[in-house]
């Protein structure tokens, strides 16, 4: 299933988070340049949050943005490079609570309980699916198209790369297309943009990734 990630609005993510810690800022002048810094900072670490996401969207938009003929080890290490990605935006928010704190701004408890929210809520669930995924393709190097006998019966593999990539979807897109799309059609017919058709082997189309039949015809 073709997505369209145009119609996505990967900002809303933090959106909330950002618009309420803006309105929170005190209007005294002595606060100015305290609010100058909190907002440079605030605003350089939403550039680094979308661009993790713009990265994602490009992917997704392009079945992943990996061909037939890509190593499996290209796609292990993009996903290690998001779950690094969001850590760094994960530490860099509690970063701007800590000096919050520190410096005994009154508005540091309410944004320390919207960070919360969002890590519990997003970031930590994003983590951990680009960990799943990163960890069962690991430094595989046959191609992306392929799919080796000895691996067929894997379905715990499988399982674990839909739950990972669910887990990441579920974030970033919401309620936009299905994460468990493609278990059991081919890929998208792009001559006229239609679903592909039913999945008859696990070596067909999506199927070659995420075929939960591989485990089936195992012998």
């Amino acid at each position: 299933m073709k997505i369209n990630i145009k119609n996505i609005r990967v900002k809303s993510i933090c959106a909330t988070l950002f618009i309420s810690l803006f309105l929170s800022c005190n209007n005294g002048i002595e606060e100015f340049e305290k609010r100058n810094t909190f907002l440079s900072s605030l605003a350089n670490l939403g550039n680094d949050f979308l661009d993790v996401f713009t990265s994602f969207g490009d992917m997704v938009t392009d079945t992943l943005g990996f061909k037939a003929a890509t190593p499996k080890a290209k796609v292990g290490d993009y996903f290690k490079t998001v779950k690094e990605a969001v850590e760094g935006v994960k530490g860099k928010l509690n970063t701007i609570v800590e000096d919050m704190k520190s410096s005994n701004n009154p508005n540091a408890f309410a944004t320390e309980a919207a960070v919360t929210k969002l890590v519990s809520e997003k970031l930590t669930k994003m983590i951990e699916g680009a960990k799943i995924v990163s960890e069962v393709i690991g430094n595989a190097s046959e191609l992306l198209g392929d799919v080796a006998e000895t691996n067929a019966g894997a379905i715990g593999d499988v399982d674990n790369l839909v739950k990972g990539i669910k887990n990441i979807v579920d974030i970033v897109l919401k309620n936009e297309g299905n994460p468990d799309a493609g278990d059991d059609t081919s890929s998208v017919d792009e001559s006229n943009g239609n679903a592909g058709a039913k999945r008859v082997t696990a070596t067909a189309g999506a199927g070659k990734l995420f075929g939960s039949d591989s485990a089936d015809t195992a012998g």
